[in-house]
């Protein structure tokens, strides 16, 4: 422990994506800029795990979701390749009925998914504090629909439906025009895109923080700034401080914010929740389905699943099971070993083999993960326009990160990506003036 206190002009809290991207578009212009992070690695919420398998797996965030977002400027930059995973054709799904179509197949047989897919809704306003379960029932959803919608896309939003606004999930599915509605996987793995983001940014690692205390105001407005201890009493200042903390943490209060947080954070983070997100990962001896088939749509408690071996010349055929909200809650309830046999079960019953067998397997929980505190943000019935709050500047402090994104890029890699390069902007906005010119810190 030591008493002195180092002096930067920013400090970034968390070198996940959006601490990173932040940091890096500071690195060319002459502010110190220092990034403290909890974890032993960087990357936050993204993870390239290369033990597992002898190939990059994502124990966190996974694809690219949509052909138009800001991840390809560094997918295109850094020449990394991708694989597209291409629903129609190379994903099974179970219909209500018991049949085991391929996507477009199921879509074609079955209006009732095809409505979940489509998303053709009749266009009816959202209630104030409406869910947007609530909201598919009015439009007519019956109970088979809402199974494929709690399976799929539900799951995929990373909480069950009662918990999510109606009226946000409706700004999300129009936005598919803008952002793309097609999945990518990177060949190389996140890993390759936090490691460019790193460079050149001076970052302490394995420093979780204790306190955060600030004044309001900024340069001559009776402000003095920020001062960050840390768990083991290493003390920060800075002018500003940029904040990617997750949700779930800054509303833990692990991190305290003295004298509290901002007023208008506070009635933010009411309104967004952090769902519970687990993924389970099985490595096999043997393939599990036929080499065309990537996905598989089930209609077990563990409801998504999807080969990551794809695009990887190996022999490793691994498994990746995503299940979030009520589904994620129960398998967590039989601890990791019976959570694991569990979702394998509903795996062998999908395929029809009682006796498949992994050669491994491990469970990846950003519940309990004290830095994460859940997988990402969404935000709760009643109270549309809480990320944009959440995002909103109070000087010395600056907000980033996936649940400050605009509701159709949150809970996104690109979401959090494009944030911390906001949050660049404002830091060179207020810290030099005179000089600022919105080119000098786009990411580079």
């Amino acid at each position: 422990m030591t008493s002195e206190t180092e002096k930067v002009d920013v400090l970034i809290l968390g070198a996940g994506v959006a601490g990173l991207a932040a940091a890096h578009a500071l690195v060319d212009t002459d502010l110190d800029v220092l990034v403290l992070e909890a974890r032993e690695r960087l990357g936050g919420r993204t993870f390239s795990d290369r033990h597992f398998a002898g190939f990059p797996v994502e124990f966190g965030a996974e694809f690219v979701h949509g052909e138009r977002v800001a991840t390809w400027e560094w997918i295109e930059r850094l020449g990394l390749h991708t694989v597209h995973w291409n629903k129609l054709d190379d994903s099974w799904v179970r219909l209500a009925d018991g049949r085991r179509l391929l996507m477009q197949e199921a879509r074609a047989a079955s209006p009732a998914f095809d409505l979940t897919r489509s998303w053709e809704l009749p266009g009816l306003p959202a209630r104030q504090f409406e869910s947007f379960g609530n909201y598919l029932q009015r439009s007519g959803f019956d109970a088979e629909q809402l199974d494929y919608v709690r399976r799929s896309f539900a799951n995929a939003a990373g909480e069950s439906l009662r918990h999510l606004d109606a009226a946000s999930m409706l700004d999300s599915l129009a936005a598919v025009e803008q952002t793309g509605g097609e999945d990518f996987r990177i060949v190389e793995g996140y890993a390759a895109l936090i490691e460019a983001l790193g460079v050149g940014v001076e970052i302490l690692i394995d420093c979780p923080v204790a306190t955060v205390s600030y004044d309001y105001g900024i340069r001559g407005e009776g402000a003095d700034g920020v001062v960050v201890v840390a768990a083991d009493g290493r003390r920060f200042e800075s002018q500003l401080l940029v904040s990617t903390l997750p949700v779930g943490v800054l509303a833990s209060g692990d991190v305290e914010f003295l004298p509290g947080l901002p007023p208008s954070k506070e009635a933010a983070l009411r309104g967004l929740g952090m769902g519970p997100v687990i993924k389970l990962i099985y490595r096999f001896g043997e393939a599990l389905t036929p080499p065309e088939i990537k996905a598989v749509y089930a209609a077990g408690r563990a409801p998504m699943w999807w080969t990551p071996s794809f695009g990887h010349e190996t022999d490793a055929h691994v498994w990746t099971a995503l299940v979030t909200g009520d589904g994620a809650v129960d398998l967590l309830r039989r601890g990791e070993e019976g959570a694991l046999d569990s979702a394998l079960e509903s795996l062998r019953r999908e395929l029809g083999r009682p006796g498949l067998q992994p050669l491994d397997a491990t469970l990846v929980d950003w519940v309990s993960d004290p830095y994460a505190r859940g997988g990402y943000s969404h935000v709760r019935p009643g109270h549309r326009g809480a990320r944009e709050s959440l995002a909103e500047p109070t000087p010395p402090l600056l907000w980033a990160g996936e649940a400050t994104a605009a509701e159709r890029d949150a809970a996104t890699v690109h979401g959090a990506l494009q944030s911390g390069v906001r949050a660049a902007e404002e830091v060179s906005r207020l810290l030099r003036p005179l000089s600022y010119d919105g080119q000098e810190v786009e990411v580079s």
